[in-house]
């Protein structure tokens, strides 16, 4: 299983890959534009270099364009950045497989985002997606049993002996990501404060705090002899 941090801010995404075990980032157009309304003005092409700079595994773009043949177009101008770690988020639409086939078939890592049904799972692990991307708080706001949609996508990956990993996003609190990843996910992409809240309780925080006023005790003890 792997851990990935999803944002486009680079203050944010250096300090929870320096913190925490994540291995990489995910981004898209809307987060892309959160980072721009808060003031960092970045071309897609000088983010990415600055992404991969920080963290040490895959980075995330999603291209946006009309039709297939620019979303391809489009697909390989995000791959010259860095062919090896950038994987493209396609739409899983029929414009987005017919560019995840072409672009795979050149060796482009590819991932189908925004996948909310088992048949547009079935249809990204046979165009060869190395991930499908569930939104998890998409589906419990759409009144679906996000879990249970979860868990029958891990189901039909391994009915299916497919390599390809299901990573799940729109998760909005710690409980959600555990949640699902008891569901059946492979791998989980979520926003910083998301990640830093995982390791957060209160009974952690009146251990250590006992612990801290024991070793003031340990330190007198030894001082007085």
């Amino acid at each position: 299983m792997a851990l990935l941090v999803d944002s486009a801010w680079l203050d944010d995404v250096a300090q929870v890959c320096r913190d925490f075990p994540v291995v990489g980032v995910t981004t898209n157009p809307t987060i892309v534009l959160a980072a721009v309304e808060r003031g960092q003005k970045l071309s897609l092409v000088d983010l990415a270099r600055e992404l991969l700079a920080l963290c040490p595994g895959p980075v995330f773009l999603q291209p946006v364009a009309e039709g297939a043949d620019e979303l391809v177009a489009a697909g390989r101008e995000c791959l010259a950045i860095d062919p090896a770690r950038i994987v493209l988020k396609l739409p899983m639409t029929a414009d987005g497989l017919h560019a995840g086939k072409l672009l795979g078939s050149e060796g482009a890592r590819i991932a189908f985002t925004a996948v909310y049904t088992l048949p547009q799972a079935y249809q990204g692990l046979l165009a060869g997606a190395e991930w499908i991307i569930p939104y998890f708080g998409r589906l419990r706001r759409a009144g679906l049993d996000a879990c249970a949609r979860i868990g029958e996508m891990a189901r039909l990956l391994r009915a299916q002996h497919a390599e390809t990993r299901l990573m799940v996003a729109s998760l909005k609190s710690p409980d959600d990501v555990i949640e699902a990843t008891l569901a059946g996910a492979h791998d989980i992409t979520a926003q910083p404060d998301v990640i830093r809240a995982m390791v957060h309780s209160p009974l952690t925080s009146d251990a250590l705090a006992g612990f801290a006023n024991d070793w003031r005790l340990v330190q007198q003890a030894l001082e007085q002899g």
